[in-house]
């Protein structure tokens, strides 16, 4: 009778032993790593919310297609839709950067697509183990969003 129980509690915890925080959820591999290098920020401008900040690091995403420099697929959402802003890693300025149309090849990565948000895909010089991307107007940081990079 021992036997029997210590039988059916190891199938017990053996059944859950293959499942993760996203088993219940219907996303591939890099929507699921998209999912925990997502990061946003509020844009504050003293009590009141004028934006968000948002951005995904492609690098863990996508490991085999972007390695070379440091990618982020980022967007930005202004209550004031003119407002001008640059991006900056590590206080450096980027090599390269392409505004997306709100349908683009990384609309699968994320929940939410909105015609209001400005897309970008950014890339700057290799910057190390600690990335800070940088949101700044009028020469002013007004929010920074932090990446560690997995060394393994």
């Amino acid at each position: 009778m021992k036997t029997l129980y210590i039988s059916l509690l190891f199938l017990i915890f053996s059944g859950c032993s293959g499942k993760n925080a996203f088993s219940n959820f219907d996303m591939d591999a890099h929507q699921q790593l998209s999912a925990q290098s997502f990061k946003r920020v509020k844009l504050m401008q003293g009590e009141e919310v004028i934006g968000t900040f948002s951005s995904i690091y492609l690098n863990e995403v996508y490991p085999k297609r972007y390695n070379k420099n440091e990618y982020f697929f980022v967007y930005v959402y202004f209550k004031d839709l003119e407002q001008n802003y640059t991006l900056k890693l590590n206080a450096k300025e980027n090599i390269k950067i392409k505004e997306l149309y709100y349908e683009n090849r990384f609309s699968n990565l994320v929940d939410q697509r909105s015609k209001w948000n400005r897309y970008y895909l950014v890339s700057f010089e290799e910057a190390g183990d600690n990335l800070n991307l940088n949101l700044f107007t009028q020469k002013k940081k007004i929010a920074s969003i932090k990446y560690q990079k997995d060394t393994q």
